[in-house]
């Protein structure tokens, strides 16, 4: 779409669809996030704007859809990582500086790991070094690699696959 075509559909839709992110994501902050990117999606869009096919339920439709893909992505991670409390009363305990294996166990583990993913081919070394190394999101390894999304995604996978056989082979356990 064009500039002026969203800024139109701002005007016209922005308050109720503000009004929907923020019913969705339940807090400001994320429905402010929400609202940004659906109109950003607008732009991106290479549609024409047509009246005739109710642009509301458009709006409406790509929220949706970026809300449940922000979801999607918020269950994995707390899959793969489960987050900790510092403060408060279930904060985790500091490891003891007085206890070696631990030490001396967790740093295997991290070299372990890092001669695996040294030895990836580099087709997935990439990605999952500027994955979990960098923070780097998807359409910027992909925009780098000069490959599409879902090849990045793909890379991925099999990188992770790779990495959790070796190192349960390893006798690390699952990762």
């Amino acid at each position: 779409m064009h500039a002026e075509e969203v800024a139109r559909l701002v005007d016209r839709f922005g308050p109720e669809i503000y009004r929907y992110c923020h019913r969705l994501t339940g807090r400001t902050q994320q429905a402010e996030d929400l609202y940004q990117q659906t109109f950003l999606k607008c732009l991106e869009l290479t549609l024409t704007l047509d009246e005739q096919n109710n642009p509301r339920a458009l709006l409406f439709s790509l929220a949706g859809g970026i809300f449940k893909n922000e979801q999607r992505k918020a269950g994995r991670r707390l899959a793969i990582a489960r987050p900790i409390e510092l403060d408060g009363d279930n904060a985790p305990e500091p490891p003891a500086p007085d206890d070696p294996a631990q030490t001396a166990q967790n740093r295997a583990q991290s070299a372990a790991l890092l001669a695996a993913v040294d030895r990836l081919p580099p087709k997935l070394r990439i990605p999952i070094t500027l994955a979990y190394g960098f923070d780097w999101n998807l359409e910027e390894i992909a925009r780098m690699e000069k490959a599409p999304v879902g090849t990045i995604k793909s890379r991925l996978h099999k990188a992770r696959q790779l990495l959790k056989k070796e190192m349960e082979a390893q006798g690390y356990g699952t990762l």
